[in-house]
């Protein structure tokens, strides 16, 4: 494999062989010592797992190890398993492979997974590094330095290149990836629809199989998020599906014959296969119990705003991506509890077929400092990289709250992490739920962030009626059953409260049918009947008491009030000249 097999990574490639051939080179190294230039520094290429970070590590290092002018010599370090052993192990075994290439320079050494045993993940923020990193973070520097010296001060000496991969910049401490050191950054994002294409391709031709172009560019148009491991695991899965085709249907095959995939092994492949960037944070929805809009009672208004805002651009991308100017795609969800917030953000995944990835606001905050703002960060990052993906913040208060608000300082930096977040993300939908508006930073209100506010009310007698109705279609009703009357008996109840209900006259339907001559009988089910229901409808007691409402409603006016005078006051200064007078 060469450097320019590799185009599926843009210019990535051909800009670390084009460094390292400037490290390494016979003719750089006399333009260095004749002019008294410092060496260039060394490189750092990230992304995250599966991007293909070794690969390009190994191909740039074996371009150089070909070259008539250099013939370097390779030496791969593997962190992840040094990073079983202790540290004084560790500089050993780092301390050996660095002899090995100075002794053979021209040399690549190359440090794979270095951030497996450095990382910058207790320096955030100040806080200090464990002993044992810092120790071993100083021992790199010092042999980078202690080259550099040599370099200026000895002629002769051989050239050393370094390359390091790692998931993340910020895993990578800040002395280390400073000037002179790991300072030249390569990223790996995940790759784009023409970049897939390529790399399917490249897989394709590296196994002596057949694809038309048709065909994968239209498999590429559906991996979203698929990074190079995920596409190389999707083409052996489609080999295969293809060849289980191919047996199924003749059974004399012959070795010489090259199997051609197909669309169809394509999709047999992507069926219930999970990107690596979307493991441990996103699962089908319909794994939570959601399938689309029919299983949402009442919130009409609340429907139709949504689907303005995420499933006409998810169905029509390229009418949306013409428009001049930004659409607002982050929504925040307010009102009182139990009234369908977080159940109707769901359904909107399911019914646009997006990734879902929920966040409780409390699974952010940590007490390290620095470590919830990182959490944020790789919330985003990870966002970004399953996208096109819906991203829900569930207690939004919690991890969002006006500045000032704790003594730590701890949720003021989450929210500034969320606002850097939240304006950069494309093809992401960001979506927030609290019941107390209040309470949240208006930094993250403002327009470009969460700038559309959907209010959840209480449901209406109509509503009632509609959320009995996508509760209840799985139950075993009685034929009086009469949910009108239902609906007319529940004021006040919300929607959590009407799903409590008709779990009560289940539970209650259980119980007499257990307690009556037929409960002996395997076979026959516990019927719901219209006078059980009305028992139970009778007796339910709002979760959400009448004074509890009233102060809600206030919180709200006078939320929506602060939102309007904003609004005035910034349309008042429109125009308006300022003096020093």
């Amino acid at each position: 494999m060469t450097v320019s097999s590799l185009d599926w990574m843009g210019s990535a490639a051909p800009d670390v062989n084009n460094r390292l051939t400037a490290l390494l080179s016979p003719t750089s190294g006399l333009l260095f010592s004749t002019y008294n230039l410092p060496r260039p520094g060394h490189i750092l290429i990230y992304g995250p797992a599966g991007s293909g970070k070794t690969l390009l590590a190994r191909v740039s290092a074996a371009s150089v190890e070909r070259h008539k002018d250099i013939l370097a010599h390779i030496v791969f370090v593997c962190c992840s398993r040094l990073a079983l052993e202790k540290p004084p192990s560790i500089r050993q075994a780092l301390s050996g492979y660095i002899s090995e290439a100075f002794d053979h320079a021209p040399s690549v050494i190359i440090l794979d997974d270095l951030d497996s045993i450095i990382t910058s993940s207790s320096e955030l923020e100040g806080s200090q590094p464990s002993s044992s990193s810092s120790a071993l973070v100083e021992f790199l520097n010092d042999i980078l330095d202690e080259y550099e010296e040599k370099c200026r001060t000895t002629c002769g000496i051989g050239p050393i290149a370094f390359i390091a991969s790692a998931q993340s910049l910020t895993n990578v401490p800040q002395s280390l990836s400073s000037s002179g050191r790991f300072d030249f950054h390569v990223k790996l994002p995940v790759p784009a629809a023409s970049e897939r294409s390529a790399l399917l391709k490249h897989e394709i031709q590296k196994r002596s199989l057949q694809c038309s172009d048709d065909v994968l560019l239209e498999i590429a148009s559906k991996c979203d998020g698929y990074d190079a491991y995920d596409l190389e695991i999707l083409v052996d899965r489609s080999v295969h599906a293809a060849i289980g085709r191919f047996l199924s249907i003749d059974l004399s095959f012959h070795k010489h014959e090259k199997p051609t995939l197909v669309r169809d092994d394509f999709f047999l492949a992507m069926d219930n296969f999970l990107p690596i960037a979307m493991r441990d944070i996103t699962k089908p929805v319909k794994e939570g119990g959601y399938s689309g809009w029919e299983d949402v009672g009442g919130l009409d208004d609340i429907q139709n705003s949504i689907k303005e805002i995420i499933e006409l651009p998810s169905k029509f991308p390229n009418t949306f991506i013409q428009s001049p100017l930004r659409m607002r795609s982050n929504v925040l969800l307010y009102g009182p509890p139990g009234c369908g917030k977080t159940h109707i953000v769901g359904a909107a995944a399911a019914a646009c077929s997006l990734r879902f990835i929920s966040v409780k606001g409390p699974e952010l905050l940590n007490k390290y400092i620095g470590a919830s703002e990182q959490a944020v960060r790789d919330i985003f990052s990870k966002a970004a990289a399953a996208a096109p993906c819906l991203l829900f913040f569930d207690e939004f208060d919690s991890i969002a709250p006006k500045r000032g608000h704790d003594n730590t300082g701890v949720t003021d930096r989450v929210s500034q992490s969320k606002l850097d977040g939240v304006e950069v993300l494309t093809g992401v939908f960001v979506f927030a739920a609290t019941s107390r508006p209040d309470l949240l930073d208006a930094a993250l209100l403002r327009p470009g962030r969460l700038d559309r506010l959907l209010f959840c009310d209480f449901p209406s007698r109509r509503e009632r009626l509609d959320i009995l109705a996508v509760l209840s279609r799985k139950l075993p009703f009685a034929d009086d059953v009469n949910l009108d009357a239902i609906a007319h008996m529940t004021e006040g109840l919300s929607g959590a409260d009407l799903q409590a209900l008709l779990s009560d006259a289940q539970l209650e339907a259980v119980h007499n049918f257990l307690d009556s001559e037929n409960g002996s009988n395997q076979g026959k089910m516990p019927v719901i009947t219209d006078a059980l229901l009305k028992s139970i409808a009778s007796n339910a007691k709002p979760s959400v008491s009448e004074a509890e409402k009233r102060r809600l409603y206030d919180i709200y006016g006078q939320f929506l009030d602060s939102k309007r005078s904003v609004a005035a006051q910034s349309r008042d200064a429109k125009g308006k000249r300022a003096t020093l007078a």
